[in-house]
C-alpha cells in the first residue's frame, strides 16, 4: 500500500524527538556536548539565572535560548525581556514600517552593551541604522536569501567582508522565507554564514533535520523562527518550544511577544522537560495540520505558470495578520510580491502548485483568502 506522503510518520516524528532527548537537556551543565563547555556566568552578556544560554555556532557568542523578534516589538516588553536575561534580538528597519526600531532604540537606552543584533538586509544604509541604535557596531549581519543561487552570491562576501574590516559588523547570518531548505543546505555546504535562521514549524523541523545537523557540524548557529506559524494553543506552543529546544542543533528560539504573560510562560518553560504526552499532542497537531502548516520549502513556485510568490502571500496573510495581528506588515509584505487580482483569480482552473505541494496545502483557497484580505484592507 503507497504511503501518504502528506503524513508525517509517527516512527519518524519520534525518531526525531529520541535523538534530540539523548543529546543533552536544557540546563547548560547538560548543554555541554551540543553548545560547547557549561560557560561560566561571567562570561555571558546580560546573564540572568532563570534564562538558559548556548553557545551560537563558532561565533564565541552565548545567547539566550529565547530572542526576542523585532515584528510588532514593543519597548516595554523589549526592556523588560532584557531584564529576564534575553540576550539577543533579531530587527530590521522594515519591520512595521520602521516603527519596531525606533521602539528597541528607546529600549536600548543604556543598555546596548547588554544585547546582541542581529540586523537583516541594511547594507545601503548601515550608517543611518548604527545612528538610529545609537550604537557603533551590529553583531550579526543577517543576509535575507530566498534561492539557492542567491546564498551563494559572491557579493555577500564582499559586502561582509568590507563591512566587518571597517568594524562595523562580527558575524555573517542567512534568513530565508522561501525554498527554506535548498537554501540551509547551500549555506551549509558554502560554509560561509556563522548563523542560520530558517523556518521551522513541525513539518519544516523534520524535513530539515539533517540539514541542521550538517550545520551543527560545521560549526554554525541555528536561530528558529516562524516556528510557532499556525498554533493558537499556547500549551501546544510551549511543548513545541522544548521539542525545538531538545535539537541538538538548535541554538535559540527567535519570537515576537505582545506582551510580559506570554514572555514569562516562554522563559519558564526552557528548563522544563518535554513530556511524552506532549510529544504525542504534537505529533496528533502535526497530523490534523499539516495541510495548513507552510513550510516554504518553494516547491509551488517552481511549477507556477505565472511566477507568483506564494509563499510570500501565504506568509502576508497567514503569519503577519492571522498570528500577529500586523495588519500594515502583512500589506507591505504582501505588496513585494507584486501580484495582480486577474492572476490569483485564475488560480482556480490550474492548482498546479497544489499537485506539488508536500503538506497538501489548499493554496488556491488560501490564495483568495490573501486577496479577500488585501481587497478589504486596502479599501
Amino acid at each position: 500500500m503507497k504511503q501518504n506522503r502528506n503524513l508525517i510518520s509517527r516512527r519518524s516524528f519520534m525518531k526525531t524527538s529520541a535523538a534530540a532527548f539523548t543529546a543533552g537537556g536544557l540546563l547548560p551543565g547538560m548543554d555541554a556536548d551540543k553548545h560547547g563547555s557549561d560557560p561560566n556566568p561571567g562570561d555571558i552578556r546580560n546573564y540572568h539565572p532563570d534564562m538558559v544560554y548556548r553557545k551560537l555556532g563558532n561565533t564565541g557568542l552565548y545567547v539566550s535560548v529565547i530572542s526576542l523578534g523585532g515584528i510588532g516589538l514593543i519597548r516595554q516588553v523589549a526592556s523588560y525581556a532584557l531584564d529576564r536575561g534575553v540576550n539577543l534580538i533579531h530587527m530590521s528597519t522594515s519591520y512595521n514600517h520602521g516603527k519596531a526600531i525606533r521602539e528597541l532604540k528607546e529600549a536600548l537606552k543604556g543598555k546596548r552593551q547588554r544585547v546582541y543584533i542581529a540586523l537583516k538586509d541594511t547594507f545601503d544604509r548601515i550608517e543611518d541604522v548604527l545612528n538610529i541604535l545609537g550604537t557603533d557596531s551590529i553583531d550579526i549581519l543577517m543576509f535575507n536569501r530566498h534561492s539557492e543561487e542567491k546564498v551563494s552570491d559572491p557579493k555577500i562576501r564582499d559586502m561582509f567582508e568590507n563591512l566587518k574590516n571597517q568594524g562595523k559588523v562580527r558575524f555573517a547570518g542567512l534568513t530565508s522565507h522561501d525554498q527554506v531548505k535548498a537554501c540551509v543546505a547551500r549555506a551549509v555546504r558554502d560554509g560561509f554564514y556563522h548563523v542560520l535562521q530558517p523556518v521551522l514549524n513541525q513539518p519544516a523541523l523534520e524535513a530539515m533535520d539533517l540539514d541542521l545537523r550538517d550545520a551543527m557540524d560545521k560549526g554554525m548557529g541555528v536561530m528558529a523562527m516562524k516556528s510557532m506559524k499556525g498554533m493558537e494553543d499556547r500549551e501546544m506552543q510551549v511543548a513545541y518550544l522544548k521539542k525545538l529546544l531538545k535539537h541538538p542543533a538548535v541554538t535559540t528560539v527567535n519570537k515576537a511577544f505582545p506582551d510580559f504573560e506570554s514572555l514569562d510562560l516562554y522563559i519558564r518553560s526552557v528548563r522544563e522537560v518535554l513530556t511524552g504526552a506532549e510529544d504525542f499532542s504534537l505529533y496528533q497537531y502535526a497530523q490534523r495540520n499539516r495541510a495548513r502548516n507552510c513550510m516554504m520549502c518553494g516547491e509551488c513556485e517552481k511549477v507556477c505558470p505565472q511566477g507568483l510568490g506564494i509563499s510570500t502571500i501565504l506568509r502576508s496573510k497567514t503569519y503577519y495578520h492571522d498570528q500577529l495581528g500586523d495588519r500594515e506588515t502583512a500589506l507591505s509584505a504582501m505588496a513585494e510580491a507584486s501580484f495582480s487580482r486577474a492572476q490569483l483569480e485564475g488560480c482556480r482552473g490550474c492548482a498546479r502548485c497544489e499537485r506539488v505541494c508536500p503538506n497538501g496545502i489548499r493554496i488556491t483557497e488560501m490564495l483568495a483568502d490573501a486577496l479577500e484580505f488585501q481587497d478589504g484592507s486596502c479599501a
